[in-house]
C-alpha cells in the first residue's frame, strides 16, 4: 500500500469516526429520562434545527404519525408531509418565505408521565420573497410523548389572530396601492377619450 493511499485511508477513517456520532445526535432523539429535563433538551433541538434550516434534524425528532397545523391553515400528518410543506414553503425553487426565525417562550405546560402539553408564544419573524418583513407572534400548542426511549413531538399548532395581524395590514397597503394605480390608469383613459370626443367637435358646433 502506497504512502499516499494509506494517508487517505486514514483521514477517511478519521472523518466517519468524527461523522458517526453527530449522525447519531441527529437521528436518536433526545432520550432523557427525567420528563421536564427531556422537554427542555427536545425543545432546543427543535429551535435550533428550525432557525439552522436543518429539516432532516427537525423532522427526526416528530413521532411518525405527528399532526402539524400551520398559520395557513394547513395540516401535514407525519414527517414527510411536514418536510415537503418545508420544501415547498421555505426550500424549493419558487420559495413564499426567504428567512425566518423563532425564539419561542412557553407560557405553561403539564407534564402527565410519559405525554406533556406546553403552549405558548413562537415569537416568529419572517421575510417573504417580494422583501416584506413581519412578526406573526404565533400562539402555539405542541404535544410530546416518550416513544420507547426517545421523546417525540406528536402533535404540533400554531395560529395568529384572524382579526388583527401584520398580514392584514400588508394585504391592505397593497390593495391600497393597487387602488390608486388602477384609478390613476382609469382616470387617464377617461382623459384620452374625452379629448378625443371633444376634438372630433367642429368649431362653432352646438355645445
Amino acid at each position: 500500500m502506497s504512502l499516499l493511499r494509506h494517508r487517505t485511508l486514514w483521514i477517511l477513517f478519521v472523518l466517519i469516526s468524527i461523522a458517526q456520532p453527530l449522525l447519531a445526535q441527529t437521528t436518536q432523539g433526545v432520550t432523557e429520562p427525567d420528563p421536564l429535563k427531556a422537554i427542555a433538551l427536545l425543545r432546543g433541538e427543535l429551535i435550533d434545527s428550525f432557525n439552522k434550516r436543518d429539516i432532516d434534524r427537525l423532522v427526526s425528532n416528530l413521532d411518525p404519525d405527528v399532526i402539524v397545523t400551520w398559520q395557513n391553515g394547513e395540516v401535514c400528518r407525519g414527517p414527510q408531509a411536514v418536510r415537503d410543506y418545508y420544501n415547498r414553503m421555505i426550500a424549493g425553487p419558487d420559495p413564499v418565505v426567504v428567512n425566518f426565525s423563532s425564539d419561542p417562550v412557553v407560557a405553561d405546560r403539564h407534564v402527565y408521565g410519559d405525554w406533556a402539553i406546553s403552549w405558548g408564544n413562537l415569537h416568529d419573524q419572517y421575510e417573504l420573497k417580494d422583501g416584506d418583513k413581519f412578526t406573526l407572534n404565533s400562539l402555539f400548542t405542541a404535544t410530546i410523548a416518550r416513544r420507547g426511549d426517545a421523546w417525540k413531538v406528536v402533535s404540533f399548532h400554531a395560529s395568529i389572530n384572524a382579526f388583527d395581524n401584520p398580514i392584514l395590514g400588508i394585504v391592505a397597503k397593497k390593495s391600497a396601492v393597487w387602488s390608486g394605480i388602477i384609478a390613476a390608469i382609469v382616470g387617464v383613459i377617461v382623459g384620452v377619450v374625452a379629448g378625443r370626443i371633444l376634438g372630433r367637435r367642429k368649431p362653432g358646433a352646438p355645445q
